[in-house]
């Protein structure tokens, strides 16, 4: 008897901790006041006098609109957008507003790859300059090796120009080939302007570096700069350097260390949307906390076409 007493209050304590568990996940997940009656009555009214969208071009506007109305509230108040949308949930304010017809990850299973849309249809053979390189080159052989391209890889970090053993470096891939220069990328050309492993090391805008190795365009624009991207991607949509070179496509991995650097990062969305890249695909670093580190992959892209009136 005293045995089922026994086994009676545990059963109760495992019932009402089950109980806890539950409130306090209910509680975590911002549902405690939720009432499904009202929610559902508020988003009729929201619906009021609208048509289903049945076409592609309905809802290419649709979600277009949406991410219309995210920069629109960050444009009237870039400090309040930060304010008032934490950390936890930035990571669902952007996403895919172009489609892509074939989209591959060129690269390793790991971090490093990246994704690329219709390799097939970019120019033959397709120009792609790669910023930051490190100790994985997985994404330029793949563009090499498996699309034909002419990958230009650059950076002057005194580590990575160890692993080449030179300063300029060359070789074929399959039936591409890849370029190695030690050299930076920034908002400005300088021969000693960049400073990586207490050593100051030369770079160069984006339109210089093209200039310079005689591409009138860059098909294929990858950056992965440990932070560096926020002040060369602000000069170049300045100088409209994306539209001079015909960039097709931009990747960038962005790195949020903090509050400024994601208000820089919604600023260089919009400048980027303005200037006809579209975002078509966006994946977090695993490897990384997902609010510190994220890839996003933009694509040169025409406007949904507007409603008819």
């Amino acid at each position: 008897m005293r045995h089922a007493a026994h086994h009676l209050r545990l059963s109760s304590l495992s019932a009402i901790a089950v109980l806890l568990v539950a409130a306090a996940a209910a509680l975590s997940c911002g549902s405690a006041q939720f009432n499904a009656n009202e929610a559902v009555d508020t988003r009729n009214k929201d619906f009021a006098g609208r048509a289903p969208l049945k076409t592609k071009a309905e809802i290419d506007r649709e979600r277009s609109a949406v991410q219309d109305q995210v920069l629109a509230e960050y444009r009237q108040c870039p400090n309040c957008f930060v304010k008032k949308h934490k950390v936890r949930e930035r990571s669902y304010l952007f996403d895919a507003v172009a489609d892509c017809d074939t989209a591959i990850r060129v690269g390793r299973l790991n971090d490093g790859g990246k994704w690329v849309c219709s390799p097939q249809m970019l120019p033959q053979p397709a120009i792609v300059y790669s910023f930051g390189v490190g100790e994985d080159i997985s994404f330029d052989t793949d563009m090499a090796g498996l699309f034909g391209s002419q990958v230009y890889m650059f950076d002057p970090t005194p580590s990575v120009v160890a692993h080449f053993g030179q300063p300029t470096w060359e070789k074929g891939c399959g039936s591409g080939r890849i370029h190695y220069e030690a050299l930076g990328v920034g908002p400005v050309s300088s021969p000693d302007g960049l400073e990586l492993e207490g050593k100051k090391l030369p770079m160069q805008t984006v339109a210089d570096i093209a200039r310079s190795h005689n591409h009138p365009r860059i098909d294929i624009l990858k950056m992965d700069i440990e932070g560096g991207e926020y002040t060369v991607l602000k000069q170049v949509l300045q100088t409209h350097a994306l539209a001079a070179l015909n960039v097709q496509q931009v990747l960038i991995e962005f790195h949020f260390w903090d509050n400024h650097a994601f208000m820089d990062f919604v600023g260089l969305v919009d400048g980027l949307k303005q200037q006809g890249y579209m975002l078509f695909r966006k994946e977090f670093n695993a490897s990384s906390n997902a609010d510190k580190c994220a890839e996003y992959a933009f694509l040169k892209a025409a406007p949904p076409p507007a409603a008819n009136p």
